[in-house]
């Protein structure tokens, strides 16, 4: 039997993908897990992996937009007809892809019944961005890094509960793997909650595992040549998302630009005396300084809900990272309960990710606050553009040797600007300044970043 080829809904909010192009041959053959197609949202580029192995028949063309649901292809045995229909077709709402992340639509989200068999959980009853649940079910969630939108509630009117999350925290460590697959995903240090099994029953076998360490370990793709005078490129993809959020952020908010020069003398040295340690990078000096700083003012940390002004209660730092199609902002979840340490890490870990077109939808989505540095380009001072829904972006510039007056006297000193976008709507021109003096007084004194605590 057939096996369809569904466009799958990568987020809460996704309602349509654009299926921007085929890697396999129509009537190729194709194995299960193998990428086959490579789909566009809004948020993120998404390789589509094969459900299963046999001979992939397309049916919608590349470039086309498919709403959610929608059948663009099948995976047949050898021989086998395709389904008679025409263009593309929608399934019923009961079968459309549930929300979950992208790596989570590779595999299936999967528990297990009382005979060891896996079996699908179902999809969560929230169909918006808001998701009903127990205080104690949003802490739990919280502290377990769970997008509460993934879990099905049990309780009035479909509330999740305590026990949901914890029943969907179980089900989720109990995966079905072979002992020789575990040890070489403990080796290359591979969450197996990741990995599409293809053994028995959907066990992990080591082939599933030795396929993901290919993929992690296979050499970035080659920058594609700049484009020629002359020739057109089209307004497609990621470039066309990123100017309609770029120009409904500009047409949906007041937008109010501060800039500071910073003396950064210190963490420079800082940053030399660290490198001994581990690989740190200004960049991330100045997203564990931000954490800092919006602890002590909450309102940059903030979203405009309507005619609620609402003050997040996580610090979630997106750091913009610049690709050939366009600017791409992973988020670093809880950043200010990292140490410098576990964020220098996590900066690396989704730089990477972003190169390679593997973030998933929980890595791009959630941020409540955005860093961007142009420093490495050479740029003093700029006017970044605030990322929806958050209220304030910081845009970073290069640091720069100056002679300046210090203590009194002509010192050559290490100077960088700062420049803060500001939602007017949500924060005033005096709070968001306060800000940003608590900032820059943070990194001209920045030898506490350093420490492991993450109080």
């Amino acid at each position: 039997m057939a096996t369809q080829l569904i466009m799958p809904k990568l987020g809460m909010a996704m309602k349509e993908g654009i299926l921007s192009k085929w890697l396999k041959e129509d009537g190729g053959a194709v194995e299960a897990g193998e990428v086959i197609a490579v789909i566009v949202t809004k948020k993120i580029t998404y390789e589509l992996p094969a459900p299963a192995s046999g001979v992939l028949r397309r049916k919608v063309r590349a470039q086309a937009t498919c709403p959610v649901g929608t059948v663009i292809g099948y995976i047949t045995a050898p021989g086998e007809q395709m389904p008679e229909m025409e263009g593309g077709a929608v399934v019923p709402a009961e079968l459309e892809v549930a929300a979950m992340s992208a790596a989570e639509s590779v595999r299936g989200v999967h528990k297990h019944d009382g005979e060891g068999e896996r079996v699908h959980v179902p999809a969560p009853a929230s169909t918006g961005g808001f998701v009903l649940a127990t205080p104690a079910a949003r802490r739990l969630a919280r502290e377990a890094g769970v997008d509460l939108g993934l879990i099905h509630g049990t309780g009035p009117n479909d509330r999740v509960t305590e026990d949901d999350v914890r029943a969907y925290l179980e089900g989720r460590s109990r995966i079905l793997i072979t002992p020789a697959a575990r040890k070489l995903a403990e080796q290359h240090g591979l969450d197996t909650t990741l990995i599409t099994g293809t053994g028995t029953g959907g066990r992990i076998i080591e082939d599933d595992v030795q396929r993901l360490v290919k993929r992690a370990t296979a050499e970035p793709p080659t920058p594609t040549e700049k484009p020629a005078a002359g020739q057109t490129i089209p307004f497609t993809g990621m470039r066309q998302m990123i100017a309609e959020n770029m120009m409904s952020s500009l047409h949906g908010m007041a937008q109010v630009t501060a800039s500071t020069e910073v003396d950064v003398t210190e963490m420079v040295e800082l940053r030399e005396q660290l490198k001994a340690k581990f690989d740190v990078t200004y960049t991330d000096l100045i997203v564990k300084a931000t954490t800092q700083a919006l602890r002590q003012h909450p309102r940059l940390n903030a979203t405009l809900d309507g005619d609620v002004i609402r003050l997040s209660d996580e610090i979630n730092i997106g750091v913009g990272v610049a690709l050939d199609e366009g600017l791409i902002v992973p988020v670093i979840r809880n950043a200010d309960r990292l140490a410098l340490r576990e964020i220098s890490a996590a900066v690396r870990d989704l730089a990477a990710k972003a190169r390679s077109n593997s973030l998933s939808v929980d890595e791009v989505t959630g941020g409540t606050f955005t860093i961007t540095n142009l420093g490495a380009f050479g740029i003093d001072v700029f006017t970044p553009i605030i990322n929806p829904p958050e209220a304030a972006i910081l845009g970073v510039g290069r640091i720069v040797e100056k002679l300046v007056i210090y203590r009194g006297e002509a010192a050559r000193r290490s100077m960088m600007v700062l420049s803060l976008t500001f939602d007017h709507r949500v924060v005033d021109g005096a709070p968001a300044a306060a800000f940003l003096q608590t900032l820059a007084n943070i990194l001209s004194h920045p030898y506490y970043l350093s420490a492991e605590s993450t109080d």
